[in-house]
């Protein structure tokens, strides 16, 4: 059965918008020479939000492409219906983004992205848009876009034919070989990078036969991709509940409700609804129960149902922080230094919280349905490597993933601060810092850099 979380909602019918250039730099916010790292960075990220324990990437020439091939040992098995499902062009956004919660993805329809860029950057050479190859489990689908200008709308031409099971997914995309190209050092640190915030997973980089692993069988703790109703102003919450509406009206409340942290007992959900009949006006007969569709609930009650589940919720303390939202860890990072051969490391984990309203009030509650208040924590590892005049290397990560780009320069210049203990452009240091937010607020639709 579909989780909850994972269900497609409605969005703005504008599906060419995957094929045109000018459209898909606009929602991606990359440049032309960082179409191949983008692609392979999404990618990856789909197959970090499975199970697998190891992915294998797998990037070479190909006439006059570059393909690159991802594959992972996930136990999720894709139907039909499921490609599909990705293929559908004109659902531009999923619920995934209205939840706010510790995701590794960056955009909504991130494959849809990627496909869209194989076709139009092909027919921007001149050359024949190449097929997207999906194989999972013993199926293979050969895919080919298939853009109808006058209806404004893209077809999807699937090709299943069947094969041995080799018990892995793999997507294999192809994108014209150019500009869109990069340096494999850019595209072998994006992976580290992502390897050191996700210690778990074996990942295996081959660019043209050069081949590199990252990673280890070290358990770590998993994300824990919670929700809590005190991340959500009365707005937000009303989304939320409406984009369920739309695309599952059948959800039960006492279903819907439990998505939230704190709400998944049985006896919290009934004082929930309790209080939520109580409030019943006289002319008023409805009893809303556990098992009543969403759809019985009048839009006018829901910021009540949000006014209710807010003032049972419970804040993140600070010491829970890192066992609610998910960190990497000393530990892990040890291994890092230790597998690199590096000399030391220095750690530090800052947990912390942030409220966000417009109300002003000191020392006393907040009664405000737009009041926010959300746990973070930022990680710093410093490792200090031998002198190989590579020099100073950065990487920014949020969320269990290398950002592309300088993301945190407007609320902290990590180089300025380096340069204030002397760590310069030469120093054979590197430096992961790592933020894990379920609240994310971006400068711009592209997410080019966090705001304040």
């Amino acid at each position: 059965m579909t989780a909850l979380q994972d269900v497609i909602r409605p969005g703005t019918k504008r599906g060419l918008d995957f094929v045109v250039l000018e459209e898909l730099r606009k929602r991606t916010g990359i440049m032309p020479n960082e179409v191949l790292k983008f692609t392979m960075s999404e990618m990856l990220c789909n197959a970090l939000d499975t199970d697998a324990t190891r992915i294998d990437v797998n990037v070479k020439g190909e006439g006059d492409y570059v393909e690159l091939m991802i594959k992972d040992d996930g136990s999720k098995r894709l139907s039909l219906e499921d490609v599909k499902l990705i293929l559908d062009f004109e659902n531009k956004a999923s619920s995934k983004r209205g939840f706010l919660r510790i995701s590794r993805g960056y955009l909504g329809n991130a494959l849809k992205c990627v496909f869209g860029y194989c076709h139009a950057l092909a027919i921007e050479k001149e050359l024949a848009p190449p097929d997207i190859i999906i194989e999972s489990g013993a199926n293979r689908y050969t895919v080919a876009l298939k853009p109808d200008r006058i209806k404004e709308m893209i077809n999807s031409g699937i090709t299943l034919t069947e094969k041995e099971d080799e018990k892995y997914t793999s997507f294999t995309v192809k994108l014209p070989a150019g500009p869109q190209s990069c340096d494999p050092s850019l595209l072998k640190d994006v992976v580290f990078a992502i390897s050191m915030v996700n210690p778990a997973r074996q990942i295996n980089l081959n660019i043209d036969n050069d081949s590199y692993s990252f990673g280890c069988s070290e358990k770590t703790e998993q994300i824990r991709q919670e929700t809590s109703v005190s991340w959500y102003n009365q707005k937000q919450f009303e989304t939320l509940f409406n984009d369920f509406l739309r695309a599952r009206p059948e959800t039960q409340l006492k279903e819907f409700i439990a998505l939230f942290r704190g709400f998944t007992s049985k006896n919290v959900i009934r004082e929930i609804l309790q209080d939520f009949n109580a409030s019943n006006h006289d002319s008023e007969t409805v009893q809303f129960f556990p098992a009543t569709p969403i759809r019985d609930i009048p839009q006018k009650r829901v910021p009540q149902l949000f006014s209710l589940m807010k003032a049972k919720a419970k804040a993140v303390s600070s010491r829970s922080v890192a066992s609610v939202l998910g960190c990497v860890g000393e530990k892990a990072f040890e291994h890092v230094r230790e597998r690199q051969g590096w000399k030391r490391l220095g750690y530090t984990k800052i947990p912390a919280s942030r409220v966000q309203c417009q109300c002003q009030f000191f020392g006393e509650p907040c009664n405000s349905l737009d009041h926010v208040e959300f746990p973070y924590l930022i990680e710093l590892a410093v490792f200090d490597r031998q002198d190989d005049n590579a020099g100073l290397k950065v990487y920014q990560c949020v969320n269990f993933m290398a950002s592309m780009k300088d993301i945190f320069n407007r609320i902290y210049d990590v180089n300025y601060h380096l340069g204030r203990v002397e760590i310069t452009k030469d120093t054979p240091v590197t430096v992961l810092l790592h933020l894990v937010c379920p609240v994310l607020n971006w400068l711009d639709y592209g997410k080019s850099g966090l705001d304040e």
